[in-house]
């Protein structure tokens, strides 16, 4: 994989020096993190250790670890804005590496860990546009499927569907089919015991089908609504024991709507409320609270007619002035699962924001502040504890090299410090397992948590 970027970033350098990183027809782009991190309270080991109530990035990711994704288009016809009605198609291809054992993935240097670096191959797929007719994009392979993301959470809501499968699109309207599986034991993967101890248990697997619509309608000046439906379908596991499938049929269904209204001078807010029902109940943490992550338990029939999972979303940016940027978000998520027990429930919320000072054209202060909770059912008897919480305040002074007084510009040299409050019932729920808070599974059950770092973050 490392020859084949090395390559192709070869093949991109024109001959002649000039800025860009496209020639011919070949793109390269990337988004990318690196740098170093201390705790301030023992020197335990910190790097990439998420401070969260739920171990994400859902209430703020300054202290998200090393990621490198670059992605390389191959634009073999490219489009042109002479005609746009000519056609055109391209490859895309967008590998992803990231540590796999907590620490630095440059582990040549940095560690001696071995084997320190995962590597991910998150999109490969071919896109054709004015197909047939213009406006027509058809797309096939595995691609990143999703919209809207509050960047601030690293959070892709309403419609994150990222998956293999193919597409179309024409003007506003978007279709497409989706598969999904997945080779642990549970809802996809079943092992079957053939009563010899000499030969491996044979395992049988099935997949997700997943048909998705969506349509971007805009009803003034301003403003458009953006609609979205999914229909899931889980077919029977047809291997059988006793004459019985080892797993029924099963369905789901997606409606959701978003809002978004432009403000003008780059500002913006979208409001986005999705319902999810069976199979596609999914909308509880994760980064996009995907519809096919199936939440909770199934009846006794081993199916989930009757679980729900509903998510909110508001997330704006605003530009004040030249002098200062504030972009914030709200979320809450409620999943039910379908045994009708009274622990298979759960409710996730966060608020969030980040602001921006520009103190100069190539320093900005950034603050960001975030309160998160969650709430997860209890056995029948059981008295209700404190909610568990967390407040969360980050002070970052940043160097801008290209001088933009913007949210979005990069790259970012930044010098990181972040303080974690968790509360009474946070450090409790942590203690039985409830909660998945990396830092104090590290760290112990306390009230306060650090973080202290320096780290670069690009794209382009």
């Amino acid at each position: 994989m490392a020859s084949l970027i090395a390559t192709l970033a070869f093949l991109a350098v024109p001959s002649t020096a000039q800025a860009g990183l496209e020639a011919g027809p070949i793109e390269i782009g990337m988004y990318g993190r690196v740098g170093a991190a201390w705790n301030p309270q023992n020197g335990r080991y910190v790097h990439g250790t998420s401070l969260n109530l739920l171990g994400g990035s859902i209430g703020g990711r300054l202290e998200e670890g090393d990621y490198l994704e670059p992605t390389i288009k191959l634009r073999i016809v490219k489009p042109t804005a002479e005609d746009n009605t000519k056609p055109w198609f391209q490859v895309v291809l967008t590998p992803s590496m990231f540590p796999q054992n907590g620490a630095s993935f440059i582990g040549a240097f940095a560690n001696s860990f071995s084997n320190p670096l995962q590597i991910e191959l998150f999109q490969a797929y071919l896109e054709a546009g004015n197909v047939l007719v213009p406006d027509l994009t058809l797309w096939a392979g595995q691609r990143f499927y999703r919209g809207s993301d509050v960047h601030i959470a690293d959070y892709y809501f309403f419609n994150n569907l990222n998956s293999q499968g193919f597409g179309a699109k024409y003007k506003g309207l978007d279709v497409a089919v989706l598969l999904r599986t997945d080779s642990k034991p549970g809802q996809y993967s079943f092992t079957v015991d053939d009563d010899n101890p000499t030969t491996d248990d044979p395992s049988f697997r099935r997949q997700r089908t997943m048909l998705v619509g969506q349509y971007v309608l805009p009803i003034a000046e301003k403003h458009s609504l953006h609609f979205l439906g999914e229909f899931h379908l889980l077919p029977a596991n047809r291997a059988q024991i006793g004459g019985e499938p080892l797993a029924p049929a099963d369905v789901g269904y997606v409606a959701g709507i978003k809002h978004r209204l432009d403000l003008g001078d780059g500002s913006f807010n979208e409001v986005a409320v999705r319902v999810g029902g069976g199979i596609a109940n999914g909308a509880f943490a994760g980064k996009g609270a995907e519809t096919w992550n199936t939440f909770g338990a199934p009846n006794e029939d081993g199916k989930f007619g009757g679980a729900l999972g509903l998510e909110f979303v508001d997330h704006f940016l605003y530009n004040v002035n030249p002098l200062f940027t504030v972009n914030a978000y709200a979320l809450f998520q409620r999943s039910q699962g379908a045994s009708g027990l009274s622990t298979d429930n759960a409710m996730n919320f966060a608020l969030g924001a980040r602001s921006f000072l520009y103190l100069h054209d190539q320093f900005h202060l950034i603050n960001e502040l975030s309160y998160q909770g969650a709430a997860f059912g209890l056995p029948e008897g059981v008295p209700t504890p404190p909610l568990p919480y967390a407040v969360k305040f980050s002070v970052v002074p940043t160097l801008v090299p290209s001088g933009e007084r913007s949210a979005w510009a990069r790259p970012h040299l930044r010098l990181i410090y972040t303080l974690a409050y968790y509360s009474e019932g946070a450090r409790g729920a942590n203690l039985a397992g409830a909660l998945s808070t990396p830092y104090m599974k590290n760290f112990g059950a306390r009230t306060f948590g650090h973080y202290l770092g320096a780290r670069a973050e690009w794209w382009f």
